[in-house]
């Protein structure tokens, strides 16, 4: 799929950006208010009456550019505590005081007759909760009106080859005197399947037999979450939002092999989660000092998993292994700065951070080969690790004229990761690490005009480490266990991004191009955690190894182990285009066509070939496409989503997988019933296929270049249909 259509499709985006910034658009039936400041677009109310919208996730969605945004907050984030930069999407300046309790949720509960304005605000600009090198979503509630308003949602969804599942959520959101309250409860189900098959050949590409595998899985659970938000009569203003979601996840795998010694097995697993949340911020005014804000986060996540496997389920059956993996992962962070207006329309931040976070894992692996034998402990990790990690910063806001904004900030960070594990004889292995960085970022925005913007950033970050790589686990995929690390490092990153955008008049769309480069040090990725030995025992590196006489005798002394681990540096160069355009020009003002195109190199030096290659499960080309069209008159939309991208590989010491993936499109249409009921549908995986994929195997270490065995495997994903209805009254 990546390599037969995408050279056509990479021209496309070229011509239609041509095609947008031509003369041939005509002026196009905004409602946006033109304020002094070229960098922020502001829309009413009155903008989207036409569209009947009964959610402000309704009114959003209308917007070009900001579904984009939208979807990158769906995709979630896995960032450094609350750092600078956060939800591109803020609600009265201000940034929801959680992570797990996130802003698309609240987005879809908010009545659209709560909405004073959105601004969209693009570059650095002083006054906010966040830094942005892009575009940035602010909405202003209404002040002093009745905020009374009770919003629910029934869905349900039907897969292919599955029954129908609903899913339910209730909100009420009130005004007491100076409380303001909101509480949800949702009802949640997903059940779906996976299937896949697969060809297997020898090292001679003489095939030796088949796989049909069948996954299927059923999710259950609950969500809880409530916002608190107390006025003060003296202007400060406290909120509090609280979270809990407890679910099940069953998964049931078929793989039944025919041909030269077929191995069918049965996979179970069967995991309970429970995750809670408590989240707040404070903001007093200081007159003329300013603001003083505080913002915390209390949170846990746990998990319980169990998996059994069986073999040969036709005759005789037995359980061959059993997995058992408990963890708990903590985390607390308490945030405070303040915040002064200073002279010549410059403003400075300047505050504090401190983050605890723990995470407590235990591995264990029972195993046999035989029905008559017992199931014997074979693998057991158990890893309790605890990050303290403290910030000062300070953020320099600079309006240099009405063309220019100069923002700077520095963060220092002092870091402390205790990481113990506990050996079989409750013995500990500690390792205790200290880590200070410096994270300087410069962001600077010129409008030449006030459609045309020049933004530059350069930043360095320090990325958040996952624990679950210091823990031995169970590929599931490659049927092999992977080794922990617990002497992984933070990857540090620079970023260097500039960015040019273009606003159309009227409304009709933007275009904007970008070209960046990162440059990484102590890059993550799989590395070799072999003990390599020479022919009298002694401890030798591996190219000391790989240059001595081949002997299969010593290689059957050698444990070729790999695992999560860090290398010197890493680089990532890139550019991308995107552009929104309402379709006026053709007579269609309401219909929203959005185009991107993103090509990005990511290179660093393969741990087991000594060779420079992409990272692992990156595709160099990105291509997806957004139609949205209102039909005002009918109370009617629909719409799809497009999206592809080249050929990606994965890479480990015993395989090379080359991957084809399959276009991804899915449709909907929705109707207002009145104007607090909307019914929508939705069509999901449209092509059918996840792609294709190859997988060589190797013997010991890719290294030796020996396959013994490749695999062929076609993934499908069946088509699904949700149907919902949701209003509010």
């Amino acid at each position: 799929m990546g390599k037969t259509l995408l050279p056509a499709l990479l021209i496309s985006p070229i011509l239609y950006c041509a095609f947008v910034s031509s003369s041939m658009l005509s002026p196009v039936y905004a409602a946006e208010e033109a304020l002094d400041d070229a960098s922020i677009v502001s829309y009413e109310p009155a903008y989207f009456e036409k569209f009947s919208p009964v959610t402000l996730l309704d009114m959003l969605q209308r917007i070009p550019g900001v579904p984009e945004i939208l979807n990158k907050n769906r995709r979630g984030r896995n960032q450094r505590g609350f750092g600078n930069s956060g939800d591109q999407i803020l609600i009265d300046g201000r940034r929801l005081a959680g992570k797990s309790n996130n802003i698309n949720d609240a987005l879809s509960r908010i009545s659209a007759n709560q909405i004073a304005k959105i601004d969209l605000i693009r570059g650095a600009s002083s006054g906010l909760d966040v830094q942005s090198q892009g575009l940035v979503i602010n909405i202003s509630l209404n002040e002093g009106a009745s905020k009374s308003t009770t919003f629910w949602r029934a869905m349900g969804e039907y897969t292919e080859g599955h029954g129908f599942i609903p899913q339910f959520l209730l909100s009420h959101s009130g005004q007491k005197g100076n409380l303001e309250y909101t509480f949800v409860a949702e009802r949640r189900n997903d059940n779906g399947y996976r299937p896949s098959n697969e060809i297997f050949y020898d090292g001679n590409d003489v095939q030796t037999g088949t796989q049909a595998n069948d996954h299927m899985f059923k999710f259950k659970g609950y969500k809880l979450t409530s916002n608190l938000t107390y006025g003060f009569e003296n202007g400060d203003e406290l909120r509090l939002n609280g979270l809990f979601e407890p679910n099940t996840f069953r998964n049931h795998e078929t793989r039944i092999e025919t041909g030269d010694d077929p191995d069918s097995v049965i996979w179970d697993r069967d995991q309970d989660n429970g995750k809670w949340e408590v989240g707040g911020d404070y903001t007093i005014n200081l007159g003329f000092l300013g603001k003083f804000k505080t913002l915390f986060v209390v949170n846990e996540n746990s998990e319980d998993i169990e998996v059994t496997r069986v073999r040969d389920f036709f005759d005789p059956a037995f359980t061959y292994t059993n997995e058992f993996t408990d963890s708990k992962r903590s985390e607390k962070i308490f945030r405070s700065s303040t915040t002064i207006n200073i002279f010549g329309g410059q403003s400075i931040e300047v505050g504090g951070e401190a983050a605890i976070n723990t995470f407590d894992k235990t591995f264990q692996s029972y195993s046999r080969s035989v029905a008559a034998d017992p199931l014997d402990l074979n693998t057991s990790d158990n890893v309790d690790i605890q990050e303290n990690r403290y910030e000062v910063f300070a953020i320099h806001s600079y309006n240099i004229s009405s063309k220019m904004v100069l923002q700077s900030s520095l963060t220092t960070e002092f870091s402390k990761i205790v990481a113990d594990n506990i050996l079989p004889d409750n013995s500990v292995s500690r390792r205790d690490t200290n880590f200070t960085y410096f994270k300087p970022r410069v962001d600077f925005r010129y409008d030449f005009t006030d459609k045309d913007q020049l933004r530059i950033t350069a930043e360095k970050k320090v990325s958040q480490l996952r624990f679950d790589t210091f823990v031995t686990s169970y590929d599931a995929q490659n049927d092999e266990l992977r080794v922990g690390n617990t002497s992984l490092r933070p990857t540090q990153t620079w970023e260097i991004v500039s960015v040019y955008e273009h606003r159309l008049p009227n409304d009709a769309g933007s275009f904007e191009g970008s070209i960046y480069y990162h440059y990484r040090k102590d890059h993550q990725t799989r590395v070799d955690f072999t003990e390599y030995q020479d022919f009298g025992g002694n401890p030798i590196g591996a190219e000391e190894f790989f240059n001595l006489p081949p002997d299969m005798n010593l290689r059957d002394e050698i444990s070729f182990t790999s695992s999560q681990g860090n290398i010197d540096s890493a680089d990532i160069y890139g550019v991308s285009i995107k552009s929104n355009l309402r379709l006026g020009f053709i007579g269609v003002p309401d219909a929203v066509l959005t185009v991107g195109y993103r090509y990005e190199k990511r290179k660093s030096l393969d741990q087991f070939t000594n060779q420079m290659r992409d990272f692992a499960r990156h595709s160099d080309h990105a291509m997806n496409v957004n139609f949205r069209h209102d039909v005002t008159k009918w109370s009617f939309a629909y719409g799809f989503d497009f999206g592809m991208r080249s050929d990606w590989a994965n890479y480990d010491m015993r395989y090379y997988q080359p991957q084809s993936p399959a276009a991804g499109i899915k449709a909907f249409a929705e109707y207002n019933i009145n104007s607090g009921v909307k019914m929508r549908i939705d069509v999901l995986e449209i092509v059918g296929s996840r792609g294709s994929h190859t997988t060589y195997r190797y013997v010991d270490h890719i290294r030796f270049n020996e396959v013994y065995k490749r695999e062929e495997r076609e993934n499908n994903s069946p088509r699904a249909v949700q149907v919902s209805f949701q209003g509010s009254f």
